[in-house]
Formats: structure tokens, C-alpha cells, sequence
């Protein structure tokens, strides 16, 4: 029994302390596509209307990333809105989707996060609505960084699971940013949405369903 003990605690520290904070090599394709800014399974691609941004819709139910951009950018601003749920096997470290210079970077820390256990459960059970029922987008720790690339922008939001002490973001305002590069992570299983503006001109090629890996998975062009 102790030796038992023994190997679960052993499996388990190397689970929390090195798998999740693991970051692999990737291969960012050349080009200008947009890539994806997490590993884990596209929950949603949906069309969105100039001045509404929502995360999620639960029973007709919108939350709205106000936090998004300056007063005024999203009101004239339509596009498409991608979820990837990363999975706690998934790499947890986000990348640059398009290179270009980071135009504001904006949190929403709410009084208690709720757990992301049920968004499992949907992906295991093969919900065609994976997102039904899941709480945790209307209302847990978010961080939304808008990027601008050429004659758009874009925002990636980082969404916190109740498990996650911090979400980590290293970019600040007039920060240079890369194509493919690191630039923070969320850890156990978290969410991370990419709002893609039309004045960029991209158009989705992820379905939900699909896996994703950031800074190396076309999911726009």
C-alpha cells in the first residue's frame, strides 16, 4: 500500500509540475495565415455582429467582452469568434496567432471561478453543443489581449478554470508580438477564444470538433 501511495504521489507531481508547464517545439508554417493561439478542441466558430462579442450563449444568454478594445473599435467591428477548450493534457502554453503590435490587454476577475468539468464531460459524450450548459464562460477569470495586424486587429481572451492560481500574459501595450511565439499560458483545463475582425479578411478553416496546436494549426486564411 505505501508503495502504491508512493507511485500515485510520484505521478502526480510529475503530472501538475512537469507536464502541465511542458512547451514543445513547434513548426510555424510559413505564410500569413492565422494559427491558433491554444492546443485543444474547437468548441465553437461563430459569425459575429458588429458591436457584439459573445463568448458564449446559454438559454439566450450573451456575455460581452466589453473589456475588448478602446470605446468605439467594436462598435463598428463584425467577424468571427473561435473557442478551443484545452483539455488538462493539452499544452497549456498560448502563442501568437499573426504577427503584429499589441494594442491593449484587458481582466476581468470575478469573485469565484466555476469549475470547467462539465465542458469535459460534453466533449466526451460528443455534445453537438459542447459549450450547453457550461457556466464557466459567463462568468470566471478572463484576460482579453487585442492585437493589431495590418488594416484589423484581433483578441485572443485567455479563460480560467477554478483550478488556475493565475492566468500568465506577458505582453503589455506597444509590445512588437510574433507570429507563432509564446506569450503566456493557463493551466489545468482552461479556454482560450480568438475574435478574428473582418477588415483583417480572414475566413475560419477550423470546424468545431476538430484538435487544434498553437502557433503550428492553420484555423484561418
Amino acid at each position: 500500500m505505501l508503495l502504491l501511495l508512493l507511485f500515485a504521489a510520484i505521478v502526480f507531481i510529475l503530472w501538475r509540475f512537469w507536464f502541465f508547464f511542458r512547451n514543445p517545439p513547434r513548426h510555424v508554417p510559413a505564410g500569413n495565415s492565422m494559427l491558433s493561439p491554444a492546443d485543444g478542441y474547437v468548441v465553437y466558430v461563430r459569425r459575429v455582429n458588429a458591436g457584439e462579442v459573445p463568448m458564449a450563449i446559454k438559454k439566450g444568454r450573451q456575455v460581452m467582452l466589453t473589456e475588448l478594445a478602446a470605446p468605439g473599435e467594436m462598435a463598428a467591428s463584425s467577424g468571427f469568434l473561435i473557442g478551443i477548450f484545452m483539455t488538462p493534457f493539452s499544452v497549456h502554453y498560448n502563442r501568437i496567432p499573426l504577427s503584429g503590435v499589441v494594442s491593449s490587454v484587458h481582466s476581468y476577475k470575478p469573485g469565484n471561478n466555476r469549475t470547467m468539468a462539465r465542458m469535459i464531460f460534453n466533449l466526451l459524450t460528443r455534445n453537438r453543443a459542447p459549450e450547453t450548459g457550461c457556466t464557466y464562460l459567463l462568468t470566471n477569470e478572463r484576460r482579453t489581449t487585442v492585437i493589431h495586424a495590418g488594416k484589423g486587429f484581433y483578441a485572443v481572451t485567455q479563460i480560467a478554470d477554478v483550478w488556475v492560481s493565475q492566468i500568465v500574459n506577458r505582453m503589455a501595450p506597444g509590445d512588437k508580438v510574433n507570429r507563432g511565439t509564446p506569450f503566456g499560458m493557463i493551466r489545468f483545463g482552461s479556454q482560450t477564444d480568438l475574435f478574428i475582425s473582418d477588415q483583417l479578411g480572414y475566413q475560419p478553416v477550423c470546424r468545431p470538433g476538430s484538435y487544434v496546436y498553437a502557433g503550428e494549426t492553420v484555423i484561418a486564411s
